[in-house]
């Protein structure tokens, strides 16, 4: 997810940085990355997640919720008074299916919000296709929800998924709605089994 967003950001003019707790891992992540850019698309570097925590005008959270409260403990600190963006999906597997998990605090957006006080927490991204991302000439063609409790917060973010060719964001209301988002994870992930294809959604009437 994080490659593939850096990858379509990037394309789209925009500045990234990599993050990653080896900053030469980052470096290598964004000099592929950048391979894959045509001349005239923004900037891709890497860096220490505390560097990048503090790059630009917000920050996306990409790692698996597992791994996730305890990378988002120790970048705390940079983040607070930041945009912080929550991508991830809890589930598990069980005999080869995935099912959602619950947090206790409801969601893992609601979590981010609880380990980062001060941050101004968005959950987004949650129900398009990382390996579509992740390929540049592959169209895009689904909504993204975006849920927060902070208006200029989920105002930014909805400016930031316009960016990206094929994607509509939907405003999907407050932090108490992402666990809803984030449990169709596990449910498109089951479709792209059963139909051998990478699925989105798509929300009409709006």
């Amino acid at each position: 997810m994080g490659r593939g967003l850096a990858l379509r950001l990037g394309h789209s003019g925009l500045a990234v940085v990599v993050g990653s707790r080896d900053p030469a891992r980052a470096e290598e992540s964004a000099t592929a990355i950048r391979s894959q850019l045509a001349d005239g698309a923004g900037t891709i570097r890497g860096a220490g997640n505390r560097e990048a925590a503090k790059f630009g005008e917000l920050t996306l959270l990409t790692v698996p919720y597992q791994s996730g409260s305890p990378a988002v403990l120790e970048l705390a600190g940079q983040l607070r008074g930041r945009v912080v963006v929550s991508t991830a999906a809890p589930m598990e597997f069980q005999g080869g299916r995935a099912y959602p998990i619950r947090p206790e605090a409801g969601s893992a957006t609601q979590e981010v919000a609880q380990l980062c006080p001060g941050a101004r927490v968005v959950g987004a991204f949650h129900t398009v296709s990382a390996p579509l991302l992740g390929r540049l000439g592959a169209p895009l063609d689904e909504d993204i929800l975006v849920t927060s409790d902070e208006p200029a917060a989920k105002s930014l973010v909805t400016s930031l998924i316009a960016r990206i060719p094929g994607l509509r964001p939907v405003d999907g209301g407050g932090l108490e709605n992402a666990g809803f988002s984030e449990g169709l994870t596990p449910f498109l992930i089951r479709l792209n089994r059963i139909h051998h294809t990478n699925t989105g959604i798509r929300v009409t009437g709006l």
